[in-house]
């Protein structure tokens, strides 16, 4: 692919909370990146404590000799990578000792080759923990304006070629913006980017002038901060596989580029990514459904297609708000639309259909789970795949509950089935389609409670 006129940064963020990857996973995921026109890898997981809660201690020097590697790696592939601080939960801006412990971290990541650093500010109290602090600035943002200028004066005076960026505590939203983003724009140097993940923090959509309003307030061209398909915090049941939505075209009249926090899952994220990687190419001519067709079959290979592409299509919620679980949704709705103007279970045409498709997905489960080569991508699925599997057994089981009770056969064995399926989906860690199929097993629940209570009475 050849390097995109549209956005001058596309990058990847390693930014999101909980498991973060492994260096192996790091760089074959800078390695894909790097094949498909991406130029910057930002190393910023919440979780590493050297990285932010712990952020004054030195890494171990094992760990240094795993980033070293990376970072080679990274400049061999032609992918910039930035190291990024969260120094902000704790730091004392008004503290020697803290500047020079962020210059430490820094050096130590110069000297293994990295020139892009990244100070993030975000997911933190706006508030002075230390009288010093109140006592030398005057505002929030007079303390951010002061590190992040004299960090960057610091990192010049060790080689020109250094670059800054960094994430302001108020990174989204519309106008008007919060005196403290006014402030950071207006006393920021300009040659320190700021990012900007559009009017949420997750954002269905991300318009040129909502990126314009903020750039205006900031007085630069921010870079976009996707915060899709990241499925950390109260997303972790989530799994974002659907192609990249509701980015308008004219963003890079707009914006620098676009960083884009992946999942925890590597290699589940390369669907989307890949789908980034299309509309960063040639934003206007973009088609996220074909783009996304073509990330599933790169990333699961072509020999898989039917089944993940079955998969995918019932497991699309997110912030883009595209429907959950079209499919499955429609034909559950007819299934059940033809049960309750009469039809019988064992001879609606729609009832067939709904019961054969959920042999498609058990099916494609299985295949997923024991014939996809893809051993990294299976096991970043696996829970969505056994729960997908798991609402096929309950849905075929409720469809067998409803034709027994029509011939009068004997409904325990099955009723006891569906009963235990229901319970998996009850219990289980993940979402898969949501609750799409929850009216048909109520409705077999309601008319087993109605025929025992004819047998009463």
């Amino acid at each position: 692919m050849t390097d995109s006129s549209y956005f001058p940064v596309r990058g990847v963020i390693e930014g999101f909370y909980g498991l973060f990857y492994t260096a192996p996973e790091r760089n074959n995921l800078i390695s894909f990146i790097a094949d498909h026109g991406f130029n910057q890898y930002i190393y910023g997981p919440k979780n590493d404590r050297q990285h932010r809660a712990r952020w004054r201690e030195p890494y171990p020097d094992f760990i240094m000799e795993q980033f070293a590697e990376t970072v080679a790696h990274s400049l061999h592939r032609g992918v910039e990578f930035c190291y990024s601080l969260g120094s902000g939960v704790s730091i004392n801006y008004a503290s020697e000792e803290d500047f020079h412990l962020i210059t430490s971290k820094f050096k130590a990541f110069y000297d293994i080759g990295v020139r892009h650093f990244m100070i993030m500010l975000d997911d933190i109290s706006a508030e002075f923990h230390n009288q010093e602090e109140q006592l030398m600035f005057n505002s929030y943002a007079g303390a951010h304006v002061h590190i992040a200028n004299r960090l960057l004066y610091w990192l010049k005076s060790l080689d020109k070629s250094c670059k800054l960026s960094l994430c302001p505590t108020d990174y989204h939203g519309r106008p008007p913006f919060s005196d403290y983003i006014h402030e950071l724009g207006k006393g920021l140097d300009q040659e320190i980017d700021i990012f900007y993940t559009g009017p949420e923090i997750c954002s269905e959509t991300i318009s040129e002038l909502d990126t314009a309003d903020f750039a205006a307030a900031v007085q630069r061209k921010p870079i976009i901060w996707d915060n899709y398909p990241v499925n950390d915090l109260a997303m972790t049941s989530e799994m974002h596989i659907g192609p990249i939505t509701g980015r308008e075209s004219s963003l890079p009249n707009v914006c620098k580029g676009f960083i884009v926090n992946t999942m925890s899952q590597a290699e589940a994220s390369k669907i989307a990514l890949l789908t980034f990687a299309d509309y960063f190419n040639n934003p206007k001519c973009y088609e996220p459904w074909i783009s996304w067709e073509k990330a599933l079959k790169t990333v699961a290979g072509e020999e898989n297609y039917e089944a993940i592409k079955l998969f995918g299509e019932n497991s699309l919620y997110s912030c883009l708000a595209y429907p959950e679980a079209a499919p499955l949704d429609q034909l559950t709705k007819k299934a059940l639309s033809s049960l309750r103007t009469g039809e019988a279970a064992s001879t609606s045409k729609d009832v067939q259909k709904l019961f054969d498709y959920l042999d498609l997905l058990d099916e494609a489960g299985y295949h997923l789970k024991y014939r996809m080569s893809n051993y990294a991508l299976r096991n970043n699925l696996v829970q969505w795949i056994e729960l997908m599997e798991s609402w096929a057994w309950a849905g075929r089981r409720a469809i067998a509950v409803l034709r027994a009770l029509e011939n009068n056969e004997d409904i325990a064995a099955p009723l006891n089935w569906l009963k235990e399926s229901a319970g998996e989906i009850r219990k289980h860690p993940k979402r898969y389609a949501g609750s799409i199929l929850l009216p048909l097993i109520e409705y077999v629940e309601s008319k087993v409670e109605k025929k025992k209570s004819n047998i009463f009475n």
